[in-house]
């Protein structure tokens, strides 16, 4: 989980989709445990290998290559609006330059990754729902640079800048434990109706400090001014680079975006229990002039999040295994008078690792509750409710398979459509 150790890293999401297996953070084929140059296909963490040296290579002198592909296949079996089946896929290729280790910049980093997706006209059009049950579902096909940022520790390590065009939810309203779910809003609340995130990330400046840290814990605050371009004015920011950002001949917004962590190691040293938690909060701004659902106009929308997230239980007592028993929480809020969703409730638990004979499996719950928007004109009748569930099984440590099913209750809060029942099934490869 990124931020336990008390110390700052780059992060690597779309979508919150790919969390798990998409960053740099893997080790190359040049590293250490399976991933080794002659390690046989089905036991290396990466499917292509070490490329005869050149990935090892490069590896040594800074630079890491990484990419994922996904593709999920799914069908709303019972109600919604469509009984039908849909296919997505997504590829990332990214690479990551320690500029330290390749230029002798300490504290550098240069992240670049190349994003494509094709588009779908079922999922969320056949199931009805509002909370978008894929996270990798779009209704246009991409082939575009998705981000490309600098970043820069300062400070001896306290302190880091990071410029570029990035998805926001890397570094706001994350949680790490859900991160293998399918249904969206286990990536980021959908009461954050403006986030610079998947299929638009933006051109951003974001500072983030460690203010006060100890044995094991740290207080973290960060802040992020985001083009908001994309929210009201309609400009697909996430094919596009910093024009919107520096001019306003399409767009004059700015979405910005403040939080506040404590992360901690133990609350009891020694004790296997309530390990690796997480607490965040913060909110945001979108400085645009939005249309209420009562057909007035209001300048500017604001929000609030909480996140929690903690491992319940672990296993294993060696300080490097991710097994256990997590549990997490969100909470989001918003301006009804112009965004569909006022709050959100999400609550889940995930148990990675289940038995020591599958210790790289996952499976998990979540339910999340949407309170969609009483306001004048609205129109909505009723809350969505969706129970998620999932079960994650490693093929080999560069593949993997996932079942899921989930239930909507209440698509959209429209009494019209039927509770809906969707099972999917998606395919994953690091390479």
């Amino acid at each position: 989980m990124r931020a336990l150790a008390c110390v700052f890293s780059s992060a690597v999401c779309v979508g919150n989709a790919l969390a798990q297996e998409d960053g740099v953070a893997v080790a190359s084929e040049g590293g250490e445990g399976t991933a080794r140059a002659d390690a046989p296909w089905y036991e290396r963490d990466r499917l292509s290998g070490d490329w005869w040296g050149v990935r090892s290579s490069l590896y040594d002198g800074g630079v890491s290559i990484a990419g994922s592909y996904t593709a999920e296949f799914s069908s709303v079996l019972d109600g919604g609006v469509n009984q039908r089946g849909s296919f997505r896929n997504l590829l990332t290729v990214d690479a990551e330059v320690d500029l330290e280790t390749a230029f002798g910049v300490p504290g550098g980093t240069l992240f670049v990754q190349y994003l494509s997706v094709n588009a779908e006209s079922g999922g969320s059009l056949d199931s009805g729902d509002l909370q978008v049950y894929s996270n990798i579902e779009n209704d246009r096909s991409l082939d575009t640079i998705f981000e490309l940022w600098y970043e820069q520790l300062l400070w001896d390590d306290r302190i880091r800048l990071k410029l570029g065009k990035l998805d926001a939810n890397g570094e706001f309203a994350y949680v790490d434990a859900a991160g293998d779910f399918a249904n969206s809003s286990a990536g980021f609340s959908p009461t954050i109706f403006a986030f610079p995130s998947y299929p638009d990330p933006s051109t951003s400046v974001n500072l983030f400090g460690r203010v006060a840290d100890g044995d094991g814990w740290c207080v973290t605050l960060g802040y992020g001014l985001y083009d908001g371009a994309a929210a009201v004015d309609g400009v697909r920011v996430g094919v596009r680079g910093p024009s919107t950002f520096f001019s306003d001949d399409l767009s004059d917004d700015y979405f910005h975006i403040w939080q506040g962590e404590v992360a901690w190691d133990e609350l009891r040293p020694g004790s296997r229990f309530l390990r690796d938690g997480r607490v965040s909060v913060g909110g945001w701004y979108h400085s645009g002039k939005f249309e209420r659902f009562d057909g007035d106009t209001e300048d500017g929308a604001a929000g609030f999040f909480m996140t929690g997230e903690i491992r319940v239980f672990a296993p294993d007592d060696d300080g490097e295994s991710e097994r256990g028993v997590y549990a997490f929480g969100q909470y989001g809020w918003a301006d009804e008078d112009v965004t569909e969703v006022g709050q959100h409730f999400g609550l889940g638990a995930v148990w990675r690792g289940p038995t020591d004979a599958r210790q790289n499996d996952s499976f998990g719950v979540y339910l999340s509750l949407a309170e969609l928007s009483e306001a004048d004109g609205a129109g909505f009748e009723d809350d969505e409710f969706v129970v998620d569930g999932y079960y994650r099984w490693e093929l080999t440590p560069a593949v993997y398979l996932q079942p899921e099913i989930q239930y909507i209750v209440n698509p959209s809060g429209n009494p019209d459509i039927d509770d809906a029942l969707v099972a999917g099934l998606r395919i994953g490869v690091v390479f």
